[in-house]
Parts: structure tokens; sequence; C-alpha cells
């Protein structure tokens, strides 16, 4: 007996049409019983519309309705035959076809895959698995085998490609005698030996709605039941021979077939933001005839979406988007992601890196936690009371010491101690995932050694000492997240480590954030369960971060729907659109590849390949697609298909094939209306909301440039440095000065031009206090500054050192050894060093009203000639472009800098008597350039530069701001932010009215 056809005719929408006819079909009296019934659907969405139209229709004359079962198309197989064996689910089918890859030598399979990857390679045999199991899927449901494909290309003379396959038939073949093994049922092969053996039973009826394509298994199956099948189409029986004996479309019927779309129908536009418009105007046109509810957004194309709901936020209508949000979108998720990260980062037995843990504890929950931990285990006073700003401690810490990972604990206490305490409390999240170390702290701490208490100075051979000692306890945890365990153990973990971070919290169902951590902890909980239950010789060994690489990636697709809202209007896939009864349709990205749908990059079976096989193809892709748009248009009050000339990227597109199925007549107009650019729609141009406003008006930034709060009171003493920056911008002298703001970067790598200068500053700061400067021996100062340097570097850095820095350590050496040199030159031309880093004032110096103010600055080095009793004033420089100071201090003949000028005032506290001259020893990366050069200012121009400090320090007094300058310049990167440097047009509005220090901006 053949399968009933029953049409449904298309002037009525399908699920509409489909409830009526069930209602008529069921009803008996004051019965409408349907508990015999299972309607079979292609999506989720259309089951829980049916039951909705149902209760609509039938529940006020029908109030004991009972409602039919409701199945989706994939999973309805599994209800007409008995399943003699447990079925496999889709875990693990996917780890039984790891198993079976690497079962077989790779020799025998190389013609299929002639670059295995390594087994620790968790993304790349995932991926590759993951498409077995497609292929695997995908022909087993048309009633083929690998070893078909094989033959049907041999008898093709396709030798290369069939060899290939033969290959692909050995995992295959591993595959299902794995499978076996088990004792456990491959989905598809279950359904083929139910066809074999003829098991397809069923007492109940079965109706198929929509479902207009269907493989060759589920076909033979239909047919051992067909008495109890009745195929819904949505069609006039005039269309029947367009169906087939099963409901599905006829190929052949519909590529060929005119669809002659109205152009009154259709909205062309360019980029995806002038779709979303389009689709907002069209929603704007329905001037209150519908409801939210009666109004459809279709997305052909699903990277539009986060645009259109922007569009529709703008304009004030709430939509909705039923994926809501995916599971890789929530923090649970991140967290683990964050921590596999870290976790990966550990190298050759030493402990995970810094900068993946400085990445870990900015994840707001991890954030929390570690404050929470912070405010219990913290026992030093100082470090407690600044416990609040731990990351910003952290990120000193890293800037400062520039570590690769957590080991000796460098600095002074507090920022020390609040270091050493968080590193714990990440080791301490990391152990949750190993059992053992998790029950009873068996795993040594990297950084269990320096706990936060008060404790006397450990000599540096002692240190070391420990430190090789805690460097053993320390690859204890790491070797055991290194440890290859099953993965069932680590999911185990991964459950730990979200029970210890949100274990205590309380989370709230109205907020979608709280919401997603629910999802995303059920959805771990429900795969380590799943996991438990799966053979132990199925899973792969793994360690910490390759097992929650593949846990996340099981998860990741998994969806968490929007709350329901009545007021949205609701958006919609292609595939969905023919099940939908909204009497409106806007339709976006109506191009090619979107509708039809067009695949034919598939590794391992292109399009020409499935054509050969009779699979699902492009043919039978645009077959389906036209008679889904044919429906919809039929079936809808309203239609509007929006076409795009251009991708996000700016990428052209294409018109689809469905807008060119039509007259013959009618295509060189229907080519003019997409490529013209200056044709949009038979209406006219879109208007877009917020064109641009004349030209002739100003376009200023809509953020302002902030005004200056929190005057402190003026100084009263002004560093000589300070003179440049106020100079160059005053308002960042303001920022940087008097409102001490600092930019502390968490992602260094390296020393920076100040932390390396400063590091050089402070090697020859030892050296001039040393007895060492007296030496004329080249080899004695260099063998103290190398050892100066090393001891520094031991302090600031530690000894787990990026290459970088080691590198850089090496330039510095190479730059002390041209200095050497040039102080031995230096001495024996009589110059010995007098001072060095000597912190002096000016008392006696007084702004340009006569009011007093000190100049204080620390003078690098000052050196003596005893013969002739001259003075040198200099200034270390170790930039690489080693300027002579003329060229730092004056540009174009104006003062740009006081430093050397102002130090003559400074170096009066100093009873020097004798000529005094003033310069720098320069120490670029050119060592040829290394040595002393002198400022050759004459007096009348040192008095100049003294007279504008005057004028100078009172404008720093009275803080007058007239100008925010805008400083293409690295070293004042840090504020560029906060002035708008990259601005053309900065709106700084309190800038032309700023009264200065004690008033306030009118």
């Amino acid at each position: 007996m053949a399968i009933t056809r029953h049409f449904l005719d298309w002037e009525k929408p399908a699920l509409t049409a489909a409830a009526d006819y069930l209602i008529r079909r069921y009803a008996h009296g004051d019965q409408l019983d349907m508990s015999k019934v299972i309607l079979v659907f292609p999506g989720r969405r259309a089951s829980r519309r049916m039951l909705e139209l149902l209760v609509q229709r039938g529940g006020g004359k029908w109030p004991a309705l009972i409602p039919p079962r409701m199945v989706t198309f994939t999973r309805f197989p599994e209800m007409l035959y008995p399943q003699k064996q447990k079925l496999a689910d889709d875990l693990t089918q996917l780890l039984v076809w790891r198993k079976a890859l690497y079962a077989i030598p790779s020799w025998e399979i190389k013609e299929a895959l002639p670059n295995r990857p390594p087994e620790d390679s968790v993304p790349a045999w995932m991926a590759l698995c993951e498409s077995l199991r497609k292929q695997h899927n995908e022909l087993a449901g048309e009633g083929l085998e690998f070893d078909e494909v094989y033959e049907k290309l041999m008898q093709s003379g396709d030798t290369e490609e069939a060899n290939r396959w033969k290959a692909l038939r050995r995992i295959q073949s591993e595959y299902l005698v794995q499978m076996d093994e088990l004792k456990l049922w491959d989905r598809q092969a279950a359904r083929l030996v139910a066809v074999d053996m003829n098991e397809c039973r069923t007492d109940s009826d079965i109706v198929l709605i929509g479902t207009v394509d269907m493989n060759r298994i589920i076909r033979k199956m239909l047919d051992q039941v067909s008495d109890r099948v009745t195929a819904l189409i949505h069609a006039p029986e005039s269309e029947a021979d367009s169906f087939d004996e099963h409901g599905c479309v006829k190929a052949d019927v519909w590529e060929n077939r005119p669809l002659n779309i109205e152009p009154a129908k259709t909205r062309f536009t360019g980029t995806p933001i002038e779709q979303a418009h389009a689709a907002m105007k069209e929603l704007s046109s329905s001037n209150g005839l519908y409801r939210a509810d009666d109004i459809t957004i279709g997305v052909a194309d699903d990277t539009m979406v986060p645009t259109l709901l922007q569009a529709m936020a703008d304009a004030g209508i709430a939509g909705h988007w039923p994926v809501g949000m995916h599971i890789a979108e929530t923090r649970p998720f991140r967290l683990l992601q964050a921590l596999a990260l870290h976790i990966a980062s550990a190298r050759d037995d030493m402990p995970a890196d810094f900068a993946t843990l400085n990445d870990l504890v900015r994840h707001p929950d991890v954030n929390q936690w570690i404050t929470t931990y912070l405010a219990a285990t913290l026992s030093d006073e100082e470090a407690y009371d600044r416990m609040g700003m731990w990351l910003s401690e952290l990120d000193q810490y890293i800037a400062d010491h520039l570590q690769v990972t957590p080991g000796e604990m460098l600095g002074k206490a507090p920022r020390r101690l609040i270091v050493a305490e968080l590193c714990r409390a990440v080791e301490m999240l990391s152990r949750c995932l190993v059992a053992d170390a998790y029950t009873a702290e068996s795993a040594g701490s990297a950084v269990g050694r320096l706990r936060s208490q008060k404790t006397q100075p450990v000599n540096r051979a002692r240190q070391r000492t420990l430190d090789e000692m805690g460097d053993v306890l320390a690859s204890s945890l790491t070797q055991q997240l290194e440890q290859r365990r099953p993965l069932s153990e680590w999911a185990e973990g991964a459950v730990r480590v979200l029970a210890t971070i949100y274990g205590e919290r309380e989370l709230h169902s109205e907020s979608a954030a709280d919401r997603g951590i629910v999802e995303c902890v059920t959805k771990l909980q429900d795969l380590n369960e799943q996991l438990q239950r799966i053979p132990i010789a199925v899973l792969p060994l793994c360690t910490a971060s390759q097992s929650l690489q593949l846990l996340l990636k099981q998860i990741a697709v998994e969806i968490i729907p929007p709350e329901p809202n009545d007021d949205a209007v609701e958006l919609l896939g292609w595939l969905e659109l023919t099940l939908d009864d909204s009497p409106v349709l806007i339709l976006t990205g109506f191009n090619e590849g979107k509708v039809p749908e067009s695949m034919n990059s598939d590794a391992f079976m292109p399009n020409s390949l499935r054509t050969r096989l009779d699979l699902t193809d492009n043919r039978r892709r645009y077959a389906r697609d036209a008679y889904a748009l044919t429906s919809i248009l039929k079936s809808r009050r309203k239609v509007v298909l929006i076409t795009g000339r251009t991708d996000v990227q700016g990428n052209p597109l294409a018109p689809s094939r469905l807008w060119f199925a039509a007259d013959s007549a009618s295509i060189p107009d229907r080519v003019h209306r997409f490529y013209d650019p200056g044709y949009v729609a038979d209406d006219g141009v879109v208007e877009v909301a917020g064109a641009a406003e004349s030209d002739v008006l100003p376009r200023l930034s809509g953020f302002a440039v902030p005004c200056p709060i929190d005057v402190p009171a003026a100084p009263v003493e002004i560093p000589v440095t300070a003179f440049r920056e106020y100079i160059q911008c005053p308002y960042r002298y303001f920022l940087r000065r008097e409102l001490r703001l600092r930019n502390v970067e968490d992602d260094v790598r390296e020393l920076n031009a100040p932390v390396f200068g400063s590091l050089m500053h402070d090697v020859l700061k030892s050296f001039g206090e040393s007895a060492v400067r007296e030496a004329l021996n080249v080899e004695a100062i260099e063998t103290f500054l190398f050892q100066e340097l090393h001891r520094e570097a031991l302090g600031k850095f530690g000894r787990s050192r990026s290459a970088t820095v080691s590198v850089q350590l090496k330039m510095l050496e190479s730059r002390l050894s041209a200095f050497a040199r040039w102080q031995v030159d230096s001495l024996r031309d009589g110059w010995r060093i007098a001072y060095t880093e000597r912190d002096l004032t000016c008392e006696d110096f007084a702004d340009i009203h006569n009011r007093p103010v000190k100049l204080i600055g620390r003078v690098d080095r000052i050196d003596r000639k005893e013969s002739t009793g001259e003075w040198r004033v200099l200034d270390y420089k170790t930039s690489e472009a080693a300027d002579p100071p003329n060229r730092t201090h004056r540009k174009k003949d104006e003062w740009v800098d006081l430093q050397l000028p102002l130090y003559r005032l400074l170096v009066r506290s100093i009873p020097i008597k004798g000529d005094v001259h003033l310069g720098y020893i320069q120490l670029p990366g050119d060592l040829s350039k290394v040595g002393y050069e002198p400022a050759t200012w004459t007096d009348s121009e040192l008095l100049q530069a003294e007279q504008i400090a005057r004028t100078v320090a009172a404008d720093i007094i009275d803080l007058k701001i007239d100008r925010v300058t805008a400083i293409n310049d690295d070293r004042y990167s840090e504020l560029a932010r906060i002035c708008q440097d990259p601005v053309i047009d900065r709106n700084i509005p309190w800038l032309a009215s700023w009264p200065g220090r004690g008033g306030s901006p009118s």
C-alpha cells in the first residue's frame, strides 16, 4: 500500500492548514484524541507552534483535547524498530571513530589521510572524526557504505579518488568492529538492519508535515509502515505531479520551473546595514496594520542577525532570535577556556605562565572568587589593606619584573605577598581538575613557599636553595596536569572547577547572564554523566588542557533560547519559514549561496560526486528552496525579499538564481535592477535614519575631553623634569603630575624604554658609589658593571625570564662594556666622579610674579676635573637616537625642555666653584656614539631658559590650561585616549572658559 498524500492548498499557511486537517480527521463527537498520532516535523519550532494552533483552534470545542506526539525528522526513525542493542550517542560515536582512526597503521590509510594528525592534537582529530562521522551518516542514510562509493568510482575510472575511498572504507570497517566489541549499535547501521530485516512497525498514525526531502533509508522505513503514513503536502492537488510518492519535491520539476517573482516584492540594497535599514522601513510601513506576531523577519544569512537586532533596537522594536546565545558565549565556558589556555602554557616542567594567568583572573567570576579568597588568606595587614587593588598590583608586578612564570616572588611587600597569594589561588583552581590533588593538596605549589606572612630576610645563597626545592614541588602539580588520564576523570574535574567558582553563588533566573551560567553548568554536568557511562576502552587519554578543549567543543554549539517576548518580532532562519504562519514576511539575505543554498567545497564528497551517488546535491537543494519560496509567496499576505550587493567585508554578492527563474524576456530587466547601484526598489531609495549632517556644521566628537576636577593646591616645589611636560601639553601635565594618572600595561613582554633606562641607571649608580669608579682597568670596571647588572636583574626579574629579556640584558652588557672603555679614557683625561644620583633643591627660585617655589631634581652624575677646577653636570641617556642636548631641549630655536639649564640652579646647593658644563653621557645601541656629549648653549641662552622657567612656573602655579596637544609619541601614549589624540575634531567645551587653579569653568 502506498503512502497517503494529502494536499493542503497553499492559500493558507502550512501549519494552519495542517492543524485544520488534523482536527477534521481526529475529532469524533466531543473527543479530539490524537494520542495515537505521531506528527513529524523538520524542526522543533514547528512542533511547538502546532500545539499552540491545535489548542487555539480546537481547545474551545474539545477541552479534553489529547495532543499527538510530535518529533523531529532526525529522531523519528527510532520509533519504528526495536533496538536490540544500545544505541551509541553522538559523543560515543565520535570517540569510537577516533579509536578506529588510531588503531590502523598510518600507511594503510595514507591514500585518504597522508598526514594523520597526532593524537595529542585534540582540535585536529576531532574535526577529522566529525567529518568521517558526517560522511558515514549521510551515506548510510542513503543505504550506502564506503566500499560502494569505492566501487562506483572504480567503475567510472576515477582510480585516485577510488583509492581514497578504499582507505576510508578501512577506517569505517574498524569503526564498525569497535562498535561490535562494545556491544553498541551505530544509529545508521541499526536503521539499515531494521530495513533489511523488515522490522519497522507502528500502531500509530504517522503524519509528515513539511518533510519535502528525505533520504532513501527513511523512505524504505516508511514504506514498511505505509498504511499508517500520511504526507501532508503544502500545495494544491493540481501540483500532484511535482511531488513523489513520499511527498518530497521532484528535483527535475522544480529546477526548471519559472517562479516569476514580482519585482514589486524585491528590494535591492548594498551592505548588511543597508539591508537592515530596508527591513526597518518595511516594518514602519505597516502603520499598525499588523501585530508583532503577525510579522516575521526571515534571515537567510545568519551573520546578519546582530545587525538586524541592533537596527531593531535603534528603531525601538523588540526582536526575538530563537537561537538566543550559544553555550560558547557563557561565562563558565569562557572561564574553562581561559583555564585551558593557562594550563597549556606550562612548558618543560615550568608552571603555567603569567600572561595566561593575567587573562584568567580578569574573568569577572574568577576575579570575584579571588577577591573572596584573598580576604580569607592574607594575613599581612598592609597587604590586606591593599587587597581591593589586587589586579592593579598584579599588573604592576608583571610590568616591573617581567617574569614568564610564577616562581620566586620578587620586589617588596605588600605587592609581593598579594601576587604570591593570588597565584596560589589560581593553582587551587587548577588543582580542582585533579581528583587526588583536590582532596589532599599533594601537588606542590609554585608559590607555596611564599605564603603571605611576615618573614625574616633570607640570604641569596639560601634563597637559591629554596628556589630549587620549590621548583621540584612546583613541577608536581604541572606534571599531574600533564598526565594523560581518561577524559571522564577530567570532566569530573571541570565540574569541580565550576562548583568552586559558582557553588556558593546566588543566581537569578531573570538575569540572562545567570541563565547562561546555569545552562552551561548543566550541560557540562550532563556531559560528565554521559562520559561516565561510556566504556572506558573508548575514552581517550588526555592532558588537562586537551580534555578541556574536547569537553568545550562538545557543548559549544548548544543554544540557550532567549526569554519569550509576545511583543517581539520573530527572526527565523530560511529553513523555518515554510512552516511559519505569520501573514507578513520580510526576508533578508536573498542572495545566491544562501537561497538557494549551495555547497561545493566538501573535502570528501564534492557536489560532482554527490550527483553521481544520487545524494543531496545542489540540484536537490535548489528544488527544495524553489518549492519553499513558492509556498511562502502563495500563502502570505505580504512578502518582501531584500537582496544585498555586498557582504560585511565589502565583497560583492550575487543575486539569487531564484530571482532569475522567470520568463526569458524579463531577465535583462532583472539583471539591470540588481547591478544598477542607483536602483533600490520600485518605490525609491531607502532613507536611512541618522543621515549625515550638513557639511557646514562642525562634526565634533560626541565624547568630550574631561574637564579637570579635584584640582589640588598649588605646588610648593616643581621637579625640573615637569617643565618639559607642561610646555608640551598643560593638560597632560595636570593628569600626570597633579592627578598622578598612570597606565599600567598588563601584557608587557620586554623591557620598555623607561625600564631599560632605569636598570642602566641603577647599575651606574652602584658604580658611581663604588671604589671601582677610580679604576683605570677596563676589565675591572666591566666585571663590576656586569656583576651589578646581573644582581639587579635577578632582584627585578628573577630567574624565569623570557628570551627577549635575556637578549635585552645582553644588549645592556654591550653598552656597559663600551661605557667602561669611555670611563677609563675620561678618568685618564682628569675627570673624576664627584657625585652620583644626587637629590638637589634650589631654595631661592621664584616665578615671574616673584612667588617663591622650590626646584627639585636628581642629577645622575657630577664630575670634577681637579687640574682646572671645572665641573660637568651630566645626565645618562639610553635612547637609541642619541640626540644631542640642543636637539632635545630646543625646537626651531624655541625651548621645549629646561632640564639641563635648570641643573645649573640645582647645583648651587653644592659648594661648587669654577666653570660648570652641562651635557649627556650617551649610551645608545650604536656603541661608537657612547660617551660625553656637551651642551653648547651660551650664557645668554641659559639666562633666557631660566626666564622661561619662571614664566612656566607661574602657569603651573596658576594651572593655566590653554591647549590639549595631540601628541604622536609612544612615550606619552598612556594618556592618548583621555586626550583623544586620534580624533580630528576633538570636543573640549571647557577649554575656552577654564579659570585656572581655584576657579571653576563657566
